[in-house]
C-alpha cells in the first residue's frame, strides 16, 4: 500500500504517520465486535476488510477495498451466528460439531444464490458480484459498492412520499429486474425501503439477497423480516405457507404503498387479526384509483388470491381498466344539469343509466380530485326539490317533543347544581376521615393512567431459541429485556429459553420483558487439550458445554514446555483429566494451567538441566511436573471415575469427546 494506508471506515487512503482519518474522523485503534472479522484483515491476499456495516442470521457485510485497484467493495461473509463462533482475535470460524450439517447445507444454498447473482452481473439494478472464494472455514462474496442512499432515506428527504408520475418513471426497471430474478429461480423475500437503493442518477438498485431461511420465521436461522413489507406466508415455516413470485409481489406493492402515501403499511400479522389497511387513494386522492386498487390486490393476505407475477402486476398498474372510466364518467353526468340529474333517484335504473352515460360522455374527462368534490356535493340537491316533508312538522309528536326536551335539560341542570353545592358544603368532613386514603388512591390512579396511555402497538416476537445479545440489540427500540441466567441442557450458552410475555401478545414501547437465559449445560465432559493452544482450548471448552462462567486460565509457575500450551487441569486443587465429568451447576471452577511465553523463553535458554531439577519441589503436583514436556497431554484418562460421578446423558460423551479430539 506504499506510503499510505486505508481508513477502515471510509476506505480512503491517508498518510502512514496519521492515526485518525482526515476524511471521516475514524480512529484506527477503535474497538470492534470480536464476533466479526477484525478491521485490517487481508482476505484472499487481495481484499482489505474494514468495519462491520450490518449483519443478520445469514452473515455479515463489511466495507472493503480491492488493494490491487484501490476500488471500494462490499464484503459479504457467510456466518450464521446461531451455528458457529469465531476464534477470538482471528478471522477463523469454528463450527459446533452438532451444527455442522446445518452449517454446510445453508452454506451450499448461500453459494448457489450468489452464483446465480453472478450470472446477472450485467443487470444495472443489481450490485454485481465481483468475486467469491472460500477462506477461514466459510465463504466470502465480493460485491460492487453501492453509490447511493436507501429508498427510506430518500423518501425522508423528499417530503416522505413520491407522486405517481415519479414512481412510474423510476420503478419500471426495478420491476423488470425482479421479473428476471424470478425467471432465474430467485425469490428475494425482502423488498422494502431498506433494501432498495437510489443512486444520484435516479437508478434503483436491489440489495439484501439472503438464503430463504433468513427470510422465513423459524426456518433454522436467525430470521430477519421487514415489518410492513413481509408477506404473511413468511411468518410461518410450515409447508402449507407456500412462497413464490407472489411473495415478492406483496413486497413490491407494500413498497409502492409507502412511496405513494408516505405511510408504512400495517404489517401482515396484525392485518390477519384485524385488517384496517386503508386504500392508498383514501389517504391521498391524487393517487389514481386503478393504481390504488391494484396495490391492494397485490397485498392480499391470501397468497392464492393475490396477483401472482410481477408481469401481471405491471400490466395492471399501467393499463387503466375500462370500468374505471365508467365510474368517473358516471359521476360527472350525475352532477351535470338537465334530464339525467332528474332520473338519478331511480335506483333500479342505475345500471342501465351508467351504460348510456358511458356511451355519450367519452369525449372529455375531469380530474379525479374534481370528480371527488362534485360527488360529495350532489346529494344536497335532493331535499330542495322535495317539499313534501315540510307538512309533517305539524303532527302531535312534534308539538310535545320540544317541551319534553326543555324539561329534561332543566332537570339535568338542577342535578349538576345540587352536586356542586354538596361538594362545597362538605369538603372538610371528607378530608378528616379519608384524606390519606384519598391521596394514595389518587396517586395510584395517576400511575395507572400514565401507563395506560402508552399504546400497545408492538406484537411480541418469539425469543425462545435466540441469542440474548442479538435479540437485545435487534429489539432495543421496542422493549427492554430483563435477563435471569440459569443452566439448561436443551439450549446453548447465552440463548433465551423462556419469556414472560407470550408470542403474539401486544406490548407497549419500552416495556420490560423478563426472559430466562441459558448459562449452558448443567454438566459436561472435560475435552482433551493435547496439541491445543490456550485460545483453541477455550473454544473447545465452550463447545463441550463448559462456559466461561466455570473455568479460569492460570499461568503455571513450575512447568515448562511449548508457549501457550496446556499442562494441567485442576478442580478445587485436585488434578483432573480429559474425559472426566464436570458439573457446571456446583459452582466449582475448572482451573487450566498453561505455559506462558516468558516461561518458554527460560526453557530454551537454560536447555536440559532444568528438566531434571523439576522433581525437587515438594508440592503435591510434583508428579505432574516431569510430564509437562510431552507425556502429560497423551496420558489416558484414569480408569477409576470419581466417586461422585452422576450418570451421564447418552449424547454428552459424544459431544465432548468428538469436539476435543477433532479440534486442530
Amino acid at each position: 500500500m506504499g506510503d499510505s494506508k486505508y481508513c477502515f471506515k471510509c476506505m480512503e487512503p491517508y498518510g502512514q504517520e496519521l492515526h485518525v482519518c482526515p476524511s471521516c474522523g475514524y480512529v484506527e485503534t477503535a474497538s470492534y465486535d470480536p464476533m466479526y472479522v477484525p478491521p485490517g484483515t487481508i482476505l484472499h491476499s487481495k481484499y482489505l476488510c474494514g468495519i462491520l456495516l450490518e449483519y443478520n442470521g445469514e452473515g455479515a457485510t463489511y466495507i472493503g477495498c480491492d488493494i490491487s485497484t484501490g476500488k471500494k467493495v462490499l464484503i459479504r461473509e457467510y456466518m450464521p451466528i446461531n451455528l458457529c463462533t469465531r476464534v477470538k482475535g482471528k478471522a477463523i470460524i469454528s463450527v459446533n460439531y452438532n451444527n455442522l450439517a446445518k452449517y454446510k447445507a445453508f452454506m451450499a444454498e448461500y453459494t448457489e444464490l450468489n452464483k446465480s447473482l453472478a450470472r446477472l452481473r450485467n443487470n444495472s439494478n443489481i450490485p454485481p458480484v465481483l468475486d467469491m472464494f472460500a477462506e477461514n472455514n466459510t465463504t466470502y462474496t465480493i460485491f460492487e459498492n453501492i453509490e447511493g442512499v436507501k429508498m427510506l432515506d430518500y423518501l425522508k428527504e423528499n417530503a416522505g412520499e413520491l407522486s405517481w408520475d415519479q414512481v412510474s418513471r423510476i420503478f419500471p426497471p426495478l420491476f423488470t429486474t425482479i421479473g428476471i430474478l424470478h425467471n432465474a429461480g430467485i425469490i428475494h423475500r425482502a423488498i422494502s425501503p431498506d433494501t432498495v437503493y437510489i443512486t444520484d442518477k435516479g437508478e434503483l438498485k436491489l440489495s439484501g439477497f439472503c438464503v430463504s431461511a433468513v427470510r422465513t420465521a423459524n426456518a433454522g436461522l436467525e430470521y430477519e423480516l421487514f415489518k410492513g413489507y413481509a408477506a404473511p406466508e413468511q411468518y410461518s415455516a410450515s409447508s402449507s405457507s407456500r412462497q413464490g413470485s407472489w411473495t415478492d409481489v406483496y413486497g413490491v406493492c407494500a413498497l409502492l404503498y409507502r412511496a405513494l402515501t408516505g405511510c408504512m403499511p400495517v404489517d401482515s400479522v396484525s392485518r390477519q387479526k384485524h385488517d384496517d389497511l386503508h386504500e392508498p387513494h383514501m389517504l391521498d386522492s391524487r393517487i389514481p384509483r386503478h393504481v390504488s386498487r391494484v396495490i391492494m390486490e397485490g397485498m392480499n393476505l391470501n397468497g392464492r388470491d393475490r396477483i401472482q407475477t410481477i408481469t401481471e402486476l405491471v400490466t395492471r398498474l399501467f393499463e387503466q381498466p375500462a370500468e374505471d372510466e365508467e365510474e368517473d364518467i358516471d359521476s360527472t353526468v350525475l352532477l351535470s344539469s338537465g334530464a339525467p340529474a332528474e332520473t338519478a333517484p331511480a335506483a333500479p335504473e342505475e345500471p342501465v343509466y351508467q351504460q348510456s352515460a358511458y356511451q355519450h360522455e367519452q369525449q372529455s374527462y375531469e380530474q379525479p380530485q374534481e370528480v371527488l368534490h362534485q360527488r360529495s356535493a350532489a346529494p344536497y340537491k335532493k331535499p330542495r326539490r322535495d317539499d313534501s316533508y315540510k307538512y309533517e312538522k305539524v303532527n302531535t309528536v312534534d308539538r310535545i317533543k320540544v317541551p319534553i326536551i326543555i324539561g329534561l335539560l332543566l332537570l339535568a341542570i338542577l342535578l349538576v347544581l345540587s352536586v356542586i353545592f354538596y361538594t362545597i358544603l362538605t369538603p372538610e368532613k371528607e378530608e378528616t376521615f379519608s384524606s390519606r386514603p384519598r391521596r394514595s388512591s389518587v396517586s395510584t390512579n395517576v400511575v395507572d393512567e400514565t401507563e395506560a396511555t402508552k399504546p400497545a402497538d408492538t406484537e411480541m416476537p418469539n425469543l425462545v431459541g435466540k441469542f440474548y445479545d442479538v435479540v437485545k440489540e435487534k429489539w432495543k427500540d421496542y422493549f427492554v429485556l430483563d435477563a435471569e441466567y440459569e443452566y439448561n441442557n436443551d439450549y446453548d450458552n447465552d440463548m433465551i429459553f423462556e419469556q414472560a410475555v407470550e408470542e403474539g401478545e401486544m406490548i407497549s414501547q419500552g416495556q420490560v420483558i423478563k426472559v430466562k437465559v441459558s448459562k449452558g449445560k448443567e454438566a459436561a465432559y472435560i475435552p482433551d487439550y493435547a496439541g491445543l493452544s490456550v485460545d483453541q482450548y477455550k473454544n473447545a471448552l465452550d463447545k463441550a458445554g463448559i462456559t466461561d462462567f466455570n473455568y479460569q486460565f492460570i499461568e503455571s509457575k513450575n512447568a515448562y514446555g511449548k508457549a501457550n500450551s496446556i499442562v494441567e487441569l485442576q478442580v478445587d486443587g485436585k488434578v483432573v483429566h480429559a474425559g472426566d465429568y464436570f458439573s457446571n451447576k456446583e459452582g466449582k471452577k475448572l482451573t487450566v494451567f498453561y505455559v506462558s511465553e516468558n516461561a518458554n523463553t527460560q526453557y530454551y535458554t537454560t536447555a536440559a538441566p532444568q528438566v531434571t531439577e523439576a522433581p525437587v519441589t515438594t508440592a503435591e503436583p510434583v508428579t505432574q511436573a516431569p510430564t509437562t514436556a510431552a507425556p502429560a497431554p497423551t496420558d489416558p484418562p484414569p480408569t477409576d471415575p470419581p466417586a461422585t460421578d452422576p450418570p451421564a446423558p447418552p449424547e454428552q460423551p459424544v459431544e465432548g469427546g468428538g469436539e476435543g479430539s477433532g479440534e486442530e
